[in-house]
């Protein structure tokens, strides 16, 4: 691939209450934080996310996760400005087999679900895929998770495919 990267400006993302929070690009630095979030995620939380029983991350998983160039994997973290913990992460990531084809997906930590976090982060995913140059994006949830549904359809998103448990999603960015 030889598309350039677009750096964002900070963000912030309004929710309900008295929660603030920041957005950013992951760095090298966020592997503690990513495993905490991981870590105050419930396991259906992380069953939804991970389409398995996943229990931790390796420090192999978190360098990847954080191992990030702004051009083939992009990601972006919610930061609560109460205490700086990372309660939310969308990214893409490129298919090396599938030209200008990115996997996108997000989590945010339970207590913040349903606040328009995961979709705050999502836009911008999207929004930097496509101005790095990608052309399709997909992304496969579990039929029965009915939020990240509601999110890839809100995102324009549409289904292509079911295997099993497991639907697979996809948006042109033409």
């Amino acid at each position: 691939m030889t598309a350039t990267a677009t750096a964002p400006r900070a963000r912030s993302i309004a929710v309900p209450g008295d929660v603030r929070l920041g957005v950013r690009t992951v760095t090298s630095g966020d592997r503690d934080a990513l495993g905490a979030l991981f870590a105050r995620m419930s396991r259906e939380s992380r069953h939804m996310r991970f389409l398995t029983s996943k229990t931790d991350f390796s420090l192999r998983e978190l360098t990847y996760l954080t191992d990030v160039d702004h051009v083939c994997h992009e990601a972006f973290v919610a930061i609560d400005e109460r205490d700086g913990a990372v309660v939310a992460v969308a990214r893409y990531v490129w298919i090396d087999d599938r030209p200008w084809t990115a996997e996108v997906a997000a989590e945010v930590v339970d207590d913040l679900q349903g606040l328009g976090i995961g979709t705050a982060l999502a836009q911008l995913t999207v929004k930097a895929a496509r101005d790095n140059g990608f052309e399709l994006l997909r992304a496969t949830t579990l039929a029965d998770n009915h939020r990240a549904r509601a999110l890839l359809r809100r995102l324009a998103f549409r289904p292509t495919r079911r295997s099993g448990r497991e639907l697979e999603f996809a948006l042109a960015l033409d």
